[in-house]
């Protein structure tokens, strides 16, 4: 597994929910950083700089462990960190979703529109698919086996590599 095949799933997830571009931000102390990034404008990766938890929309998403919608980047209070992102670009509107490893939160999957958007549900869904998908790559880059990883409630065994 390399990291190509992260990039591709950024990629799809983008193309998936017909958003102009995608972003995948690993957490890093209190911030996200940008780990892979699908046509986006460079004064808008720029703009928005380290997400803090809590902020905008993919550190909401992590601090509350569930997909955020930012429908108006413009007009949405808690994405003011950003806001110059916005200003200085096209995009206007993204969702996020968490990215887990286990129970913890370690990264945002995201898609960023160039108008005020909401999502629908299955766009949603399809990311957090995507999500799950990165997730295990991030491990197998981590040099970490899903064997290795204990088993929840929902699951009988563990997932084969």
């Amino acid at each position: 597994m390399d990291r190509g095949f992260i990039a591709n799933l950024v990629r799809l997830a983008a193309e998936g929910a017909r958003a102009a571009g995608s972003t995948l931000f690993l957490v890093r102390g209190e911030f996200l950083y940008p780990y892979a990034v699908y046509n986006l404008p460079d004064e808008y990766i720029r703009g928005i700089g380290g997400v803090r938890i809590g902020t905008q929309c993919c550190g909401r998403a992590v601090a509350h462990k569930r997909p955020w919608v930012v429908s108006d980047m413009l007009t949405d209070p808690l994405f003011a960190d950003g806001r110059a992102g916005a200003e200085d670009s096209p995009i206007r509107a993204g969702f996020s979703v968490p990215v887990f490893d286990g129970d913890r939160v370690i990264g945002a999957l995201a898609c960023h529109y160039e108008n005020p958007y909401t999502p629908s549900p299955w766009d949603i869904e399809r990311n957090e698919s995507f999500a799950k998908l990165i997730g295990v790559a991030l491990m197998e880059l981590r040099g970490i086996s899903p064997q290795d990883v204990p088993l929840d409630d929902t699951m009988e065994q563990p997932l084969a590599s």
